[in-house]
């Protein structure tokens, strides 16, 4: 019963967290307990139970096996490797509840004392229950640290070995003193030695076993070292090469009697000693360091390393792997990518980072010809041009100044040179660039447009101030040079913007008629209006119509704003009409458009849909545009006037060949130029003969003769004096909207 009853406290010791946590550990630390127990019980024995003679078998038991339990319950909680604290509460707890039911059996004789001994039983095994529930409290909601190897052999152990050395001083005090030990102690003392040597043996297969596992792990870690392509080094805390890897003298040459027992600065190109001055064993880098690192043979190589603190090593671990490879990789990369493959000059990318960082001036090159080049020899023989172009930019060019090719055709110089020297660089790259280019059967020709701006304003502004210099050159014929001009520039960015705008803006509303009235010179009253194009651009105002029509001449959209002027025109004709206004209605029409083969179709079309007389519509073809071929207007023009409308040359008078122009052309009107009537009045007051000859031949031709230009009242009095009846012009008021034609009209009617 005593020895259940002692037992059940250690059967639970052997379960606490940290104190049991494997079997082995368990088993360990219970043998322990056991070999400390017996050894503290021979001395109990020797010492005291066995002076009287030989103790009751009830105290040998409750004794040997109470010191059994608590010395376990110490052992364990102090070499408990994790929850320390909570381990070391519960197996003070267990040694408490141990002693206390070990403190029953041995109740005192006196019958006055057992109460007293009873309650003491009874206030060790509360207190020891308690301190059981707050260790294994602790070990559960506790933070649990590390764990820690305390194993070792029995002398290296002074928990262990002093109770061994206190036993074996109690036997051989005994036998000195007395001559003898009882049975009992003879059979602890042999128990005691037992378990030591029991103890021993595990402890050494346990060393055999953890050897052999750190062999194996060293052998492992040897091969891995010596495998690997980087190299390793082991620096002292004053940053003195401990050790290195095998790999040193594979990878660089370096023996260790080159670098152990160097500071590993020293093995560091002093321009890159600052990588490493800065570290400490305190502190690790934040990524691989660059440098230049000696190796055995004086040649300075490019390496990555990094450097780690290790507490293991006591000192710090580098790291270091052969960068050259790479680093040259990444120049390569870096060169592809500010090169154009073909030339082998710069980028585009490169010149910009260079317009960005430097003054000078920029030239660009446009080369003229080698579409047709392409055309003709094929692409190859193209890339051969390009490739002599470049190389004879490279040459004009100077030692400071980069040459860069933009794109296909186009080139660039940055030079730092002062403005004339830039424009003498330009000048020598046009007869440079314009000389023959001799290539396999053929010798072939290129011209070259250039255009200089200087630099500022931002790489991407110097950039297109150039190009539109280079525009400029190539507007203004071949083999040019122009420096870049505000004015042309304005220019520039002007005709774009209308490009740019003017296929939407049919959509957008943004065109618009104005009307021209003509007069009856006799009578002072409107009898026709022509109407003129105007486009309201939102920023900048309003385009006049040649500009408009030029533009739309370029983008190939004549045919769809002649379209809608026609259209605006007879909805406007016919709305007027409809109030019992009787005018007719003149719109002017490029010769290419109206040449055009559906031309015809479209006028009719524009007729039918707003019902508009035909001969209430004239079609004014400006007689500069016709030039000598007219067989290309003599058909259309007979086809418009088939279907009923009338045409009319405006601008008569002012070409060469107007005469001849009126004899091969059938025209229903003639708007004649202002020069025919704008002399001074020869003497006596008669008209000047031109402007009088023009008109009788108009009624002899049967075509009414208008008067265009007019400003002034001495011109009204000439063409009056010359019998024109019609006429148009500023002294009648500008171009204006169709309400200001209207209040002409009813003023006319309430006449």
């Amino acid at each position: 019963k005593i020895g259940l009853a002692l037992l059940v406290p250690l059967l639970g010791l052997l379960g606490l967290a940290g104190v049991g946590a494997r079997p082995a550990a368990a088993a360990r630390r219970a043998l322990d307990g056991v070999c400390v127990a017996l050894w503290k019980f021979l001395t109990l024995l020797v010492l005291i139970l066995d002076v009287g003679g030989e103790p009751s078998r009830k105290v040998f038991w409750t004794c040997l096996l109470a010191i059994v339990g608590i010395t376990i319950a110490v052992v364990s909680g102090v070499r408990a490797p994790f929850p320390r604290w909570a381990a070391v509460t519960a197996a003070g707890g267990v040694a408490l509840l141990t002693l206390g039911m070990a403190a029953v059996p041995l109740l005192p004789a006196e019958p006055a004392r057992h109460d007293a001994w009873l309650l003491s039983a009874g206030a060790l095994l509360v207190l020891g229950a308690v301190l059981v529930w707050a260790g294994a409290c602790r070990s559960v909601f506790g933070r649990t640290g590390e764990a820690r190897v305390v194993d070792g052999t029995l002398i290296g152990d002074p928990l262990l070995v002093a109770p061994v050395l206190a036993g074996a001083g109690a036997v051989l005090y005994a036998l000195v003193s007395r001559g003898t030990i009882g049975i009992a102690a003879m059979v602890v003392g042999a128990a005691a030695v037992l378990a030591v040597v029991l103890r021993e043996i595990i402890e050494a297969m346990t060393v055999r076993r953890f050897s052999g596992e750190l062999d194996a792990r060293d052998t492992a870690f040897t091969s891995l070292v010596a495998g690997s392509s980087d190299v390793i080094l082991v620096l002292d805390r004053d940053l003195t090469v401990r050790w290195q890897s095998p790999a040193a003298a594979r990878q660089f040459g370096l023996s260790d009697q080159e670098v152990l027992g160097r500071p590993f600065a020293r093995l560091v190109h002093p321009a890159d000693a600052f990588s490493v001055d800065g570290f400490s064993l305190d502190a690790e880098a934040d990524g691989p360091i660059r440098a230049r690192v000696c190796d055995g043979f004086g040649v300075w190589r490019y390496v990555e390393f990094t450097i780690a603190d290790t507490p293991e090593v006591d000192g710090l671990v580098v790291h270091l792997r052969d960068a050259g490879e790479r680093r040259e990789l990444e120049r390569s990369l870096q060169r592809t990518a500010a090169t154009d493959p073909l030339t082998g000059l710069a980028n585009r990318g490169a010149l910009l980072r260079e317009l960005t960082a430097g003054t000078g001036f920029l030239i660009t090159v446009g080369l003229d010809g080698l579409a047709g080049v392409n055309d003709l020899h094929g692409p190859d023989v193209g890339d051969a041009m390009l490739v002599e172009v470049a190389a004879r930019i490279r040459a004009a060019a100077g030692t400071g100044d980069v040459a860069a090719r933009i794109n296909g055709d186009e080139f660039a110089v940055f030079t730092r040179a002062d403005k004339i020297h830039a424009y003498t660089l330009a000048t020598r790259l046009a007869g440079e660039l314009g000389e023959p280019y001799p290539v396999p059967g053929a010798v072939l020709q290129l011209s070259a447009g250039i255009g200089l701006a200087p630099a500022g304003g931002g790489p991407e502004e110097t950039l297109r101030r150039a190009g539109l210099a280079l525009r400029r050159a190539k507007r203004t014929g071949r083999g040019r040079v122009e420096w870049h001009d505000e004015a042309a520039e304005e220019a520039y960015v002007r005709r774009a913007t209308l490009e740019q705008d003017l296929p939407l803006a049919i959509e957008r509303g943004e065109l618009d008629l104005a009307y021209h009235p003509v007069y009856d010179l006799v009578e002072g009253h409107p009898i026709g209006a022509e109407a003129l194009l105007r486009w309201r651009h939102p920023k900048l105002g309003t385009v006049p119509p040649g500009e408009t029509l030029t533009v739309a001449r370029e983008l190939g959209l004549t045919a769809d704003v002649h379209d809608w002027v026609l259209s605006r025109a007879c909805r406007q004709l016919s709305m007027w009409q409809h109030e019992g206004y009787r005018v007719w209605m003149s719109v002017n029409i490029g010769l290419d458009d109206f040449a055009a083969p559906g031309f015809p179709n479209r006028l009719s079309l524009a007729l039918d849909s707003h019902q508009v007389d035909p001969s209430d519509l004239v079609v004014e073809l400006a007689e500069r545009e016709l030039g000598p071929d007219l067989d290309r207007v003599a058909e259309p023009l007979a086809t418009v006037r088939a279907i009923g409308v009338r045409t009319a040359l405006d601008g008569f008078g002012a070409g060469g060949t107007s005469l001849a122009h009126l004899r091969r052309l059938p025209a229903d009107l003639l708007k004649v130029d202002r020069a025919l009537f704008n002399a001074p009045p020869a003497s006596g007051g008669q008209a000047p003969p031109l402007i009088d000859v023009v008109v009788k031949l108009g009624r002899r031709l049967d075509v009414t003769v208008v008067a265009h230009g007019l400003e002034a009242q001495e011109h009204l009095e000439l063409v009056r004096a010359a019998g024109c009846r019609y006429g148009q012009g500023h002294f009648y008021g500008q171009p204006a909207p169709a309400e200001r034609v209207e209040a002409a009209l009813v003023r006319q009617r309430t006449w």
